[in-house]
């Protein structure tokens, strides 16, 4: 009778996962493409213009005000919609790593980035297209 019973409430608990609707996420395609917003350096609240190209096969470009690439590095998104990236800028060879949320709904990016490894170190940054 025990194991009746625990094969019963093995079966529902297979049915109750089965039943369960995977949410949807964003590919990494409908991120890809120019966004621009603004930084900030903590811990000053002042905003500066910043871009980034989130390119085909992992490729990251930071971009000036004039759309001109000024670092190039590698990006990835998680199946939680989590961007995480780290770039090298072209003319002083100084790296930065980003972490971010993107809100595909609100079509925008938030997060924070730092210097070398660290995604939490600088300050933040806002984007959208």
């Amino acid at each position: 009778m025990k194991f009746t019973g625990i094969i019963a409430l093995f079966i529902t608990v297979l049915a109750g996962f089965s039943s369960c609707k995977k949410d949807e996420t964003q590919k990494p395609g409908n991120l890809q493409g120019v966004w621009k917003g603004n930084f900030t350096v903590d811990p000053s609240p002042d905003k500066g213009f910043f871009s980034l190209n989130f390119k085909a096969n992992g490729v990251l470009e930071e971009l000036n005000s004039s759309g001109v690439v000024k670092g190039s590095g590698e990006w990835e998104m998680d199946n939680n919609n989590i961007i995480t990236g780290t770039y090298t800028m072209l003319d002083t060879g100084n790296e930065y790593s980003i972490v971010g949320a993107y809100y595909p709904q609100q079509n925008k990016i938030l997060g924070n980035w730092g210097w070398d490894d660290s995604a939490t170190n600088g300050g933040t940054y806002e984007l959208s297209r």
